[in-house]
């Protein structure tokens, strides 16, 4: 997808607008997207003659918004972010499109495991904590507070320390 694209539907995801001359109001009045916007924009330049500039983007932004997206992280578009802060994801993560994750969520790894996959539609109430290889499925939601160690099914509601399923597509 062309970096647009990708602005695009992350301006979308986080504002409704369509249209990319609505990016600047949406850059100075909403959080969320100033902080994907931004996390691209470094993504763009990494690997590139520019790479440095990527760096200082990246942690100005961090500091900006006290929210820490790895530049080694893969994010889809339209990932909504309704309250940036304290959001943590690490360096392998992997977010599919149309994911909504709110304050105080992490996603990493965990001691000797590899890092989480986050299914499309997915969303991560504030505070989950997602750990290890492991897998969250296509609109799946993680309940505040909860703390995944293990897969979470396609259309499933996890919650609690450790995670539990309570609930499925067809039954929530």
């Amino acid at each position: 997808m062309r970096f647009r694209d990708v602005v695009r539907a992350d301006l979308r995801a986080n504002t409704g607008r369509r249209q990319l001359f609505g990016a600047l109001p949406a850059f100075l009045f909403h959080p969320g997207f100033a902080t994907i916007f931004l996390h691209r924009l470094a993504m763009a330049f990494v690997g590139t003659p520019l790479d440095k500039l990527g760096g200082l983007i990246w942690a100005w932004n961090t500091r900006r918004s006290g929210c820490h997206l790895h530049l080694e992280s893969v994010i889809g578009p339209g990932l909504y972010l309704p309250h940036p802060v304290a959001v943590v994801i690490g360096q392998g993560v992997r977010i599919g499109t149309g994911v909504t994750i709110y304050q105080s969520v992490t996603a990493g790894r965990s001691h000797r495991d590899d890092y989480p996959v986050i299914g499309d539609g997915a969303t991560l109430y504030p505070g989950a904590i997602v750990f290890g290889a492991i897998t969250i499925g296509t609109a799946a939601r993680i309940g505040a507070g909860a703390v995944v160690f293990a897969d979470v099914p396609a259309g499933a509601t996890a919650v609690g320390n450790p995670a539990r399923i309570v609930g499925t597509a067809a039954t929530t």
